[in-house]
C-alpha cells in the first residue's frame, strides 16, 4: 500500500476541517487529530469537534476519546496515533492530519521534541512566582503533572524550565528525555505533503466572531459548568481559549455580558501564535481553498 500522509495545518477558524474532509472524500482517506483540545471526550463545543454530519463525511479518528481528568500529552498523542496505524484495520490512506496545535504536527513530523522558544513573558511569569512563592509551590504544580520528573525540589532554575514547558505545550520534560533517547521510534515513516489553510484578516475575524456566537448558543457554558461540578476546575484543558473565559465567567470572575468578547480576542491572539509558528516552515503550502491547492496534492498522492 502506498501509505501517504498530508498534513491540513493553520489557525483556528480558516477552515482546516473542511478542507480536510474535501481530501478525504476526493481520495478515500481517513483523517485524523491533531488538536490538542479536540481529544478530549467532554470538551465538544467549545473545541468545535467535528458534527454528527462531518463524521459521516470521512472516518475520524482520535476525537474525542481521552476522559477528564485525564490530560493529554504530546508523547501520548505519538503512542495513540501509532497504536492507531498498527491495529485499525478500516484505516485508508492517504491519512490527512488536520489541526492547529503545531507543537504535536512537529512532534509528528519530526519523531523528536525539539522545544522551540517560549515566549517571554511566560518565563517572566514563572520567575515571579518562584520568587513569591518559593520552590514548594511550582515543584508541587510540576510534581502533580509529571510524577516521574527527576528535577530536584531545590533546583529553581530546571523547576522553572519545566513549568515552561508544561504551560506553554502540555508537555513533560521526562518525555522529552525519554524521545530524545529513542529519537528514531516514533519518525513518521510516510511521504508526507504539508498544506496550509489561512484567510484574510477580516475574514477570520468574522469567522471567529460567528464561532464564538454558536458555541455560546450551543451551551459552551452547560458544558464547563458540568466539569466544574465534577470538580475538574484545575483540568489542564479548561484553561484553554473559550474553556477559560468561560469557566472565569462562571466563578464569577467575569461578567456574562463581556463573555464573547473576551473569548474572540484570546482567539485573536491563538491565532497570532498559531500564524507565526506555521510561517516559519517554508514546506508548507497555504491556500484558502481546495482547487488552488488540489493539482499540488494529485501530483503527491500520483
Amino acid at each position: 500500500m502506498n501509505k501517504k500522509v498530508i498534513f491540513v495545518v493553520g489557525p483556528t477558524g480558516a477552515g482546516k476541517s473542511r478542507l480536510a474532509i474535501e481530501i478525504a472524500r476526493k481520495y478515500n482517506g481517513s483523517i485524523v487529530n491533531a488538536d490538542s483540545i479536540q481529544f478530549y471526550e467532554d470538551l465538544k463545543i467549545g473545541s468545535a469537534s467535528p458534527s454528527s454530519e462531518d463524521l459521516k463525511q470521512a472516518p475520524h479518528y482520535l476525537y474525542s476519546y481521552v476522559k477528564a481528568p485525564l490530560e493529554m500529552t504530546a508523547g501520548a498523542f505519538l503512542r495513540d496515533f501509532y497504536q492507531l496505524i498498527e491495529t485499525e484495520k478500516k484505516l485508508s490512506f492517504p491519512l490527512i492530519v488536520v489541526g492547529g496545535t503545531g507543537f504535536y504536527i512537529q512532534a509528528l513530523e519530526k519523531g523528536m521534541y525539539n522545544v522551540p522558544p517560549i515566549d517571554a513573558s511566560l518565563k517572566i511569569e514563572i520567575e515571579e512566582e518562584i520568587k513569591l512563592h518559593g520552590n514548594e509551590k511550582a515543584y508541587k504544580e510540576l510534581i502533580a503533572f509529571d510524577p516521574q520528573t527527576k528535577v530536584h525540589p531545590n533546583d529553581t532554575y530546571r523547576i522553572g524550565r519545566a513549568l515552561e514547558v508544561k504551560r506553554a505545550f502540555n508537555f513533560k520534560m521526562s518525555e522529552l528525555k525519554e524521545q530524545s533517547e529513542q529519537d528514531t521510534k516514533y519518525k513518521l515513516p510516510f511521504a508526507q505533503l504539508k498544506v496550509g489553510v489561512d484567510l484574510e484578516k477580516d475574514v477570520l475575524k468574522a469567522n471567529i466572531q460567528k464561532r464564538t456566537t454558536k458555541m455560546l448558543n450551543d451551551g459552551l457554558l452547560d458544558e464547563v459548568k458540568s466539569l466544574l461540578e465534577k470538580g475538574y476546575a484545575d483540568w489542564a484543558p479548561l484553561n484553554s481559549v473559550g474553556y477559560f473565559e468561560a469557566k472565569e465567567c462562571l466563578q464569577g470572575k467575569t461578567d456574562r455580558t463581556g463573555l464573547a468578547d473576551a473569548i474572540n480576542q484570546s482567539t485573536y491572539k491563538l491565532i497570532k501564535k498559531q500564524r507565526t509558528w506555521f510561517k516559519r516552515d517554508q514546506e508548507i503550502q497555504w491556500t484558502d481553498n481546495f482547487l488552488s491547492v488540489s493539482e499540488a496534492i494529485k501530483h503527491f498522492l500520483n
